[in-house]
Parts: structure tokens; sequence; C-alpha cells
């Protein structure tokens, strides 16, 4: 590609020393030749050199950036694009604004179809990657399609077969496009999916019972989200006894194990989580409770179990609040 930065500002085809085109032949916004002016000079360049090649660029989605940060915002977009486009031609190229988004090269030294395709490859780098980063800019890309002069071409049929490309590519991203937002709705139904998979239906208010390894995720989970959130959270575990504080019998805890759970679950609230860690132990997990407040929903657990139980069978147990996960660190 060439980079001449000496000779930025005589773009247009206009030669160093040479006299300046007139007001009226340029684009009042970017600056840069008119439309019929720079197909005009085309013409006329290719009638002397016999040779060269036509680039067609077109600014991406400036209908959108129209849309979304107004059309001052777009036709700063438009300057700015026009302004890199000069700093990549020589001297004797010819830069033109062909219509709102699109600008036109002709670039006489350019004779070889490989050579055209490398240099529209490094005019959509060059957009892609070597701007957008200043801070209060808005990214846009561009694309740079070519077509290389053959024997009894005209400026007219140049733009012809740039033109037939251009819309190539425009059909291909747009293919590209829709291809991601089928993709995306594919997406947006799988996560409807998951949510209908997950969601849980409450059938009656009350405490969350689950198996112990569940419970073990839950606790763990709560463990770490503590370290951000710093939720308080306890944890209850319940032993049924005898009167003389000893295990009960075997075909004594089935029943009595059942009926507490009934009772846990009636008395917890609905975002609190409980589980049966032994055949006469339930462990709970309580959000948003300290020590003390995990006492008093321990004795209205046991007054209704007591109420409930006729029985010497009482209750006894041992909480503790639940602290950050620490990192790197194991309990002894």
């Amino acid at each position: 590609m060439y980079e001449t930065y000496e000779v930025r500002q005589l773009s247009g085809g206009q030669k160093a020393g040479g006299k300046k085109p007139a007001t009226e032949e340029r684009d009042g916004l970017t600056g840069i030749l008119k439309k019929s002016v720079a197909e005009a000079r085309i013409t006329s360049m290719i009638s002397e050199s016999r040779g060269g090649a036509l680039f067609l660029c077109d600014m991406d989605n400036l209908r959108r950036i129209n849309n979304q940060h107004g059309h001052l915002a777009g036709d700063e977009c438009l300057k700015e694009a026009a302004k890199i486009l000069m700093y990549m031609i020589c001297p004797n190229d010819i830069l033109g604004r062909r219509s709102g988004d699109e600008f036109l090269i002709f670039m006489p030294g350019c004779r070889d179809m490989g050579q055209a395709e490398e240099i529209c490859q490094r005019i959509e780098n060059r957009f892609r990657t070597g701007r957008g980063k200043e801070r209060g800019r808005i990214p846009f890309t561009v694309t740079a399609v070519c077509a290389v002069w053959q024997p009894g071409d005209t400026c007219r049929g140049l733009l012809g077969r740039a033109d037939e490309e251009l819309e190539a590519r425009r059909a291909e991203a747009y293919r590209a496009d829709e291809w991601k937002e089928k993709r995306k709705d594919q997406y947006i139904k799988d996560a409807n999916r998951v949510r209908k998979e997950l969601i849980e239906q409450i059938r009656k208010p009350g405490a969350y019972c689950q198996d112990y390894d569940t419970f073990k995720g839950i606790y763990r989970f709560l463990e770490r989200g503590i370290i951000r959130s710093g939720q308080k959270a306890c944890v209850i575990l319940i032993t049924v006894v005898n009167e003389q504080g000893e295990s009960l019998l075997p075909h004594e805890k089935d029943v009595l194990m059942e009926r507490l759970g009934e009772n846990i679950g009636a008395t917890l609230r609905i975002g609190d989580v409980y589980t049966r860690y032994s055949s006469s132990q339930y462990l709970i997990l309580v959000i948003d409770t300290t020590e003390g407040q995990a006492d008093i929903i321990v004795d209205r657990i046991k007054g209704k179990f007591l109420a409930d139980s006729p029985g010497n069978n009482i209750l006894i147990h041992h909480c503790y609040e639940l602290q950050p996960a620490r990192v790197g660190e194991m309990l002894a």
C-alpha cells in the first residue's frame, strides 16, 4: 500500500506544486473531490496511462450510526474516513466521494489484481484496527473492493465491475448478519428453555428441603457470596434426644424425625434451607440471620415440636454464623 505522508494534502490527483482544485470541485463535507470531478479525472487518466485500478470503499452501517448517535456524528465519521483514505494514497492517485457512504480511489500505478486485493485488505485493516481507540470516537469499518483496468475499459466499466463486487460483499455480509440473528434467536430460546427447566414451582410456603449434597453446594455458594455481599447467615444443628440427653431407639426416631422435619419446614422462611443430616439430626441454613436470631428460630421449632409430642423427648441445638470462604486455607 502507498504510504507517502509528506503529500497528505495533495489528494485527488493534485500534483506537488500544482494549482489546487477550485472549491466547487470539492465535496462540501469531506473536502475531497466530488463524484463528477473524480470520474472525469479518472477517465482522463485512463486514456493517458492505459491502466490502473479503481477501488470502491463503502463505510459500513452509516445508517446505524446516524440512528444511534445522530447525523452530526455520522458526518464526523464520514470526514474521518475521507481523512484516513487521504493518508493512504499517493500524489497521482484520485480520491473522491461517490455517494453518501461511498468513496472511490483510482491508482494508476496499480495494474495487478493481486496487488489490488492486497490494497483492499490494507484499507479494511486500517479502519478495523487503526481507529476508534481514542476516547469519544465512534468505531466503524469500511468494505473495500476493486476492479483492475483491462483493454477497452472505461471509467464506467470499472465502476460497474466494482459495484458488482461491492453488492456481492454486501449480500455476503447480510447473510452473515442474518445467520447471527438466527443464532441469537436460538440462544434466546435456549435461555427461555433453561429458565423453564430451572424455575421452581412453589406449591406451599416454607423452607427449602434438600438432600445433604445439595445442601452442601448451597452452603459453599453462600460462603463464597459472603466475601462480596457481607450477607449474614447461620447454620443450626438440631438433635432429637430423650429426657436423659441420650439417643432414641431406632423405632422411635422415624416418626419423631418426620414430624420434626414438618415443623422445621413450616416454621422457617421460604428462603431458608434444611436437610436431614443423620438418623436423629437436621441441619438448617437460615439467611439474613445472626446467632441470637437463630436461637429464637429454634425456640419456635421446639415449641411446635414439643406441643405435638406427647412423650418426654427434647431437642438440643448448636449454631454458628457462616463465615466467608478463606482462599488458600483449609479448616482443621
